[in-house]
């Protein structure tokens, strides 16, 4: 009997059963005890000759003493391999990335099971149970950044960065350097490496990639130190590494070496040992490259991609603010405005990487997500070239305008057209209900199409080239708001162009100058900077009979 029971265990050794416990090695009270839950046997029910599962014992770190059948059920042993029903033999690794594995316990006291057949099942529960943590803590993190990122107060830090603005006339750049600047943002945008633009880029290395007077990069970084911060937060988030991740890069590391080696040193080495070596150890490795922390990546990718949208609105104000003014250095204007273009650029690069986490999950509602914010990184791109190419007087030439006029259309169908695709992409096969498309993805993404339709409709109009009027054409306009029984509702865009605010007269939302695009309006009765009442038609008004305006906010016309 004895030889039986470790004949079968020499035999059957890749069980890795810890202790096996024929019976006539336990006292009578043990003896009597139900080790088989299953059939309800106990110890002096086995038959030691046996080589069944149901016949042999393990027994515990706790003390308890199982059958191998009943405790491969409590493990659930078939979720770790798959098993040959004919030959009744193990035969492949089974488990996947999207199942929890729960820690087995003993069926009496509940202690974790240690026995080391059941080695592979433990240790991935608690890889699972670290991965939960992690995923906890990864949560959290994310959460608080966010609180700090909805109490910004983007206002105050817009006044702050445009009030510091200042006309560098010695600054120049010769075209060997502005080459170089171009080379290292190129290369930053090509690389393929699946991570976002590092802090450092907006950050220390600034000069680097921006090209901007040191003074304007120094000043900027100090600026926008809110911002680099949640930046800084998010990318440390991003830098976490989990429990599975660990645990697979450090297995497929050995593996990979310990195949290398063996093909090299055989007899009959392959022509590509590093390819076969790599195939081998993917195979050998058990797991798929694990993907459990890529909802909390792309999170915060998107978190990243808020940061530069705000980044990239500052630098537009900075670009449009020595745009206007009457004593310009142009190289000055240009290295501002390669430097948002840039902004803009690495947001669709890393929304690019969203989606490509998000489809490795296939996570349907991050992709829709992540689409979305695809076009809207090509619509700030977009609309800050119409920007730039107005501030090279570019938009007042006719030929020139109509190329424009064509380039931003053609961007708009392009994007329509993914737009279309990616709705109907995920309501077919994503499935996604057509109410979660609407509100996350068609609401958003519609407001920014009408943006851009705007944007179009501004160019195509002969008005917008901006040829003097006359006062008399003032005086008509400014009359024929018969509404405005006050003074106060007449501003201008940074760029110049006349707008107005009903009511009160103060402004209480952000919009966009349908000339130029610039952000105009405010909040809480304050326009945001570069915004300035149009004394000229405020005096005008005074003129036709328009009461003094009775609001602190614009007293003063």
């Amino acid at each position: 009997p004895v030889s039986a029971s470790l004949v079968t265990y020499a035999v059957q050794r890749y069980l890795n059963a810890a202790i096996l416990v024929p019976p006539y090695v336990v006292n009578l009270q043990e003896r009597e005890k139900v080790v088989d839950l299953i059939l309800g046997n106990t110890i002096e029910d086995l038959d030691p000759a046996s080589d069944d599962l149901d016949n042999i014992t393990i027994a515990l770190g706790c003390g308890h003493t199982f059958t191998v059948e009943t405790l491969d059920g409590i493990c659930e042993l078939t979720h770790a391999y798959e098993k040959d029903i004919t030959t009744n033999q193990w035969t492949a690794l089974n488990f996947t990335q999207s199942s929890f594995v729960k820690t087995p316990g003993c069926p009496t006291c509940r202690h974790p099971i240690d026995a080391r057949r059941y080695g592979r099942v433990t240790k991935r529960s608690n890889l699972d149970l670290l991965e939960r943590n992690i995923a906890t803590k990864m949560a959290k993190q994310l959460r608080s950044v966010h609180s700090v990122w909805a109490a910004l107060d983007h206002l105050s830090l817009e006044k702050t960065v445009t009030s510091q603005v200042t006309h560098r006339p010695q600054f120049t750049k010769g075209p060997k350097a502005l080459d170089k600047h171009a080379e290292f943002r190129n290369i930053l945008l090509s690389n393929t490496v699946q991570s976002v633009v590092p802090l450092d880029v907006f950050n220390r290395s600034l000069p680097k990639y921006s090209g901007l007077p040191k003074a304007d990069s120094d000043q900027w970084r100090k600026d926008v130190e809110p911002l680099l911060q949640i930046y800084e937060q998010v990318t440390k988030v991003l830098e976490t590494r989990t429990a599975h991740t660990s645990a697979y890069e450090a297995s497929f590391s050995m593996l990979y070496e310990a195949e290398l080696r063996s093909a090299l040193m055989g007899p009959n080495p392959p022509q590509y040992p590093e390819r076969y070596a790599l195939r081998i150890s993917k195979l050998k490795v058990g797991m798929t490259p694990p993907r459990a922390d890529t909802r909390f990546a792309v999170e915060g990718i998107w978190l990243t991609i808020d940061v530069r949208f705000a980044l990239g609105t500052l630098a537009e104000r900075v670009f449009s603010h020595l745009a206007s003014q009457p004593e310009r250095n142009q190289a000055q204007i240009d290295a501002w405005g390669h430097f948002t273009a840039f902004i803009y650029n690495t947001c669709s690069r890393d929304a690019g990487i969203a989606f490509k986490l998000a489809s490795s999950t296939q996570a349907h509602r991050q992709q829709l997500l992540t689409s979305m914010r695809i076009i809207k990184s090509a619509w700030r791109a977009t609309q800050f070239l119409v920007i730039s190419r107005q501030s090279q007087g570019m938009a007042s030439d006719i030929e020139e305008r109509e190329i424009l006029t064509r380039e931003v259309e053609d961007r708009l169908s392009l994007q329509r057209r993914n737009a279309e695709a990616i709705r109907e992409t995920y309501i077919r096969q994503g499935g996604l209900s057509r109410e979660v498309v609407e509100r996350d993805f068609d609401v958003p993404v519609r407001e920014c199409f009408k943006y851009w339709e705007d944007l179009v409709t501004t160019l195509k109009r002969p008005a917008v080239f901006y040829s003097a009027v006359s006062e008399k054409e003032l005086q008509e306009v400014v009359g024929s708001f018969k509404e405005f029984s006050h003074r106060g509702h007449w501003y201008t865009c940074p760029n110049g162009h006349i707008f107005t605010i009903g009511e009160c007269g103060g402004a209480m939302q952000i919009s966009r100058c349908h000339e130029c695009g610039s952000t105009i309006g405010g909040s809480n009765h304050q326009t945001v900077d570069g915004v300035q009442q149009a004394a000229n038609l405020e005096r005008i008004a005074a003129t036709q009979g328009a009461a003094a305006s009775p609001w602190r906010w614009n007293n003063n016309v």
